[in-house]
C-alpha cells in the first residue's frame, strides 16, 4: 500500500500539469489570474513540502557538526579499522 505522502505528491504533480495545460487556453483575464494564483500556490506548497523532506537532515548535520560535544560522543558500535 502506498503512503499518503506519495499520493499527495502524485496529486500535486497532476494538478500542476493540468494547470499548465489549461492556462494558455484561457482568454478571460479574471479567470487566468485566478488560475495563475492557484498554480503558484500549488507550486509553492510542493516546494515547501520538498524543503521539509530535504532540509531537516542537512540542517541538523550542519548544526551538530559545529558542536564539540557531538564529535566527542563515543560510538556504541564496534570500532572498525
Amino acid at each position: 500500500m502506498a503512503s499518503l505522502d506519495r499520493y499527495l505528491h502524485i496529486i500535486g504533480i497532476e494538478l500542476l500539469l493540468i494547470l499548465t495545460i489549461i492556462l494558455p487556453l484561457i482568454d478571460r483575464p479574471p479567470a487566468k489570474r485566478v488560475l495563475s494564483k492557484l498554480f503558484l500556490t500549488v507550486l509553492g506548497f510542493m516546494l515547501a513540502h520538498f524543503a521539509t523532506h530535504a532540509l531537516p537532515d542537512k540542517l541538523a548535520s550542519f548544526i551538530y557538526s559545529s558542536q564539540h560535544a557531538y564529535h566527542s560522543l563515543k560510538s556504541q558500535a564496534p570500532h572498525r579499522t
